[in-house]
């Protein structure tokens, strides 16, 4: 059992301990004689305290996975639940069995059937604020929601005594005292008719705190809202640092050679309605084609794109997704920069000092934007290096329900000449994984996240995992035959390459030749059977030459190792509910805390940061840094055994533990976030922010910011 599985399995019996002390309280409370209720109520008991030490035998598993997966468990989980487990088991136990073998005996037992209910009701309330602790406060709870948690559980208690065992007049001698002390006493009211009211009152106080805890949150949910992003003024936890003059993000707009080769590009963002090679149709916001268009570039060029907005409403900003651009390029609304509404423009200039793979998106309600196709593919090619003989660039998408390969939801056809050197440019602009499966020949990885593979070997039968926002270059030699390529997100869509003619012209590029060329479909079964290429034991290591690892990154990030630690960060992935800009939402939190209430990781330039990712969800979390990569220490604890692994969106599966090494050499105010956007639309989102640099962009404002 995975440590996932492990999570879901706590969770499972979290409820199942509150369900069970919850009915044994209840069989227990109004028990006057014998009956089949103490029979029930013995087994509730029984069933409530085996499931309570099955959570605890669950812990030393879930350390074992990382010591976050059960941290608030065994700091406050265990101690809450434990001693009124036991005081229930000893208090309960007797007494039912008393009243098992004995029948009623109600004067002389009234008390320790008190004892055993108010122990009962003491150990369903733990096990309620248990569940409380995982599903709203989260392995980071503040003091305040801890001492608000152990209020309710005792006023819980105190409400049962109050309401279950007050002394009550049952007949009309008691009712005459009772008048006749109230006269002796004036206007003084019994202590009998004291309680009740006093259990009122008190559970008005619980309402009146839940209450005033949810309207706290709200608050905070709400405080981005027109608010700027500050300065970070402290670095290592200390406070001396004041920065009196921050550098704006505006500023950081890099340096460009003044004689380089400028690529300039137009891209105009619209709503329109897109016709699909089926013939389906689907409303799109567009950069003016499906994907947009290709941007490519050398290294040593500068970019120069000019963003329009003709149309779209929500307005947009364009997202040079894994390439590390200066801040003020990011496009980032409310960030970097206010969205560019319809009417308006905008233009990104920056020097292209990495080659690779990449792609641009809108940074501007981007859940909705990326998915409705603001989309497209940027390919930075090496002058002196060789280039494929058929370079292709695939970018799988999901649009409306409607896989797509690159433009298409049907055949794409491309022609290359046996025996020719190919690379295909896998992107997932998709919001979850996709797998690919090459069929038709054997092939390498050579690149991952723009970043090539030291020494790959030629890989049969395996399929490509990618994660959200990854990309993986793969290469081949043209064999006799056509070699396809297909997403289990693109169930009819299929790249087919196919031999070009003895003549040497396409004509495998007519759609009814290659539909007769290939199947339809993938075999069945066969992206949940085959195996998958694990990139961390894939191509050779570099044998400890970290410089060498560094030239092999582009932009210095593999040689990290050879820097000392600096600084050490955890984000833990969870989900808790909470309110996202104002509205209650089952969330997805990094540290207990959903954006914009996520503390930043604070930075200077020049530190090496160890960042531990752990995925305490159910699903996958693909988190993406903004202007930096990343170099793979470990994943679960295992080092990666093949090429150092240089990554820009980290795909953490659920139950996993990575370790990252980040140098912070790009001074700005950066996002990370999980690229599933609609799990960073729901929280799962911060900030990396540099000492000294600050913005004057708000979130909402005129331009209505949402980065995400």
């Amino acid at each position: 059992m995975n440590t996932s599985q492990l999570l879901a399995v706590d969770l499972l019996l979290s409820v199942l301990t509150a369900g069970a002390w919850i009915a044994a309280a209840w069989m227990t409370a109004p028990l006057t004689d014998k009956s089949l209720r103490t029979e029930l109520a013995l087994l509730l008991v029984g069933i409530a305290v085996a499931v309570t030490v099955g959570r605890y035998a669950l812990l030393p598993a879930l350390v074992a996975g990382s010591w976050w997966f059960a941290s608030e468990r065994i700091t406050i989980n265990l101690p809450l639940t434990a001693i009124p487990a036991a005081w229930a088991a000893a208090a309960g136990v007797p007494f039912l069995l008393r009243r098992r073998n004995t029948g009623p005996q109600p004067e002389d037992q009234r008390r320790s059937r008190e004892w055993a209910v108010l122990a009962m009701v003491a150990a369903a309330a733990s096990a309620v604020a248990s569940l409380a602790l995982t599903l709203l406060l989260g392995p980071f709870p503040a003091p305040w929601s801890l001492v608000v948690l152990l209020f309710m559980v005792a006023a819980s208690a105190l409400i049962a005594k109050l309401a279950l065992f007050s002394p009550r007049p049952s007949s009309r001698r008691s009712m005459q005292s009772n008048a006749a002390g109230l006269a002796g006493r004036g206007s003084g009211a019994s202590p009998a008719s004291r309680r009740p009211t006093a259990a009122t009152a008190l559970a008005g106080l619980m309402i009146c705190t839940a209450l005033g805890s949810g309207v706290f949150a709200w608050l905070g949910s709400r405080s981005a809202d027109g608010a700027t992003i500050a300065a970070a003024v402290g670095h290592h936890g200390g406070a001396d640092l004041v920065v009196t003059d921050p550098t704006s993000v505006n500023s950081l707009v890099g340096e460009t050679p003044a004689n380089a080769v400028v690529r300039h590009y137009e891209l105009t963002a619209r709503v329109e309605q897109v016709v699909l090679p089926s013939g389906q149709t689907a409303e799109a916001w567009t950069y003016g084609s499906l994907p947009g268009p290709a941007l490519e570039a050398q290294l040593g060029e500068v970019m120069e794109v000019v963003l329009n907005n003709r149309d779209v409403t929500a307005g947009v900003t364009l997202h040079w997704h894994g390439y590390d651009v200066p801040n003020a390029m990011d496009g980032v609304a409310g960030a970097t920069q206010d969205a560019v509404m319809p009417g308006e423009s905008m233009t990104y200039r920056f020097l292209a000092a990495q080659t690779g793979t990449y792609w641009y998106h809108t940074h501007q309600d981007s859940a909705e934007g990326v998915r409705k196709g603001l989309y497209g593919t940027f390919v930075v090619h090496h002058p002196t290096s060789p280039r494929a003989d058929r370079d292709i660039v695939v970018a799988g998408h999901d649009l409306s329900g409607l896989g797509l390969l690159g433009s298409s939801d049907r055949v794409t056809g491309y022609a290359a000449a046996p025996g020719s050197s190919v690379r295909v440019r896998l992107i997932n602009t998709d919001s979850v994984q996709q797998r690919y499966l090459i069929h038709g020949t054997a092939f390498k990885a050579v690149a991952v996240d723009g970043t090539d593979v030291n020494q790959p070997q030629e890989v049969t039968d395996k399929l490509v995992r990618l994660g959200a926002g990854g990309r993986v270059d793969i290469a081949f030699t043209m064999p006799g035959a056509p070699v396809t390529v297909r997403s289990d997100a693109a169930a009819n869509a299929v790249v087919v390459i196919a031999p070009a003619d003895p003549a040497g012209t396409a004509a495998a590029d007519k759609a009814a030749e290659l539909e007769e060329m290939v199947p339809s479909k993938a075999p069945a079964g066969v992206f949940t059977t085959m195996p998958v290429l694990d990139l961390l034991e894939y191509g050779k290591p570099l044998a400890g030459n970290l410089e060498a690892a560094a030239e092999m990154a582009g932009a210095g990030q593999a040689g990290e190792l050879a820097r000392p630690i600096t600084r050490e960060e955890v984000m833990v992935l969870d989900r808790q509910f909470r309110f996202v800009d104002g509205i209650p939402r089952y969330a997805f939190t990094v540290n207990g805390a959903a954006y914009p209430l996520v503390p930043s990781i604070e930075v200077a330039e020049g530190d090496t940061v160890k960042v531990t990712v752990v995925n305490r969800t159910s699903e996958p979390h693909p988190m993406h840094p903004h202007g930096h990569h990343v170099q793979v220490l470990s994943r679960n604890g295992v080092a990666p055994s093949g090429s150092p692994l240089i990554l820009d969106t980290v795909d953490v599966l659920p139950g996993e533990v990575w370790e990252l090494l980040l140098h912070a050499d790009n001074p700005g105010i950066w996002m990370d976030h999980c690229h599933n956007l609609d799990h960073a639309a729901e929280g799962m989102m911060m900030l990396l922010k540099y000492q000294g640099v600050s913005s004057p962009f708000v979130h909402g404002g005129h331009s209505n910011n949402r980065p995400e």
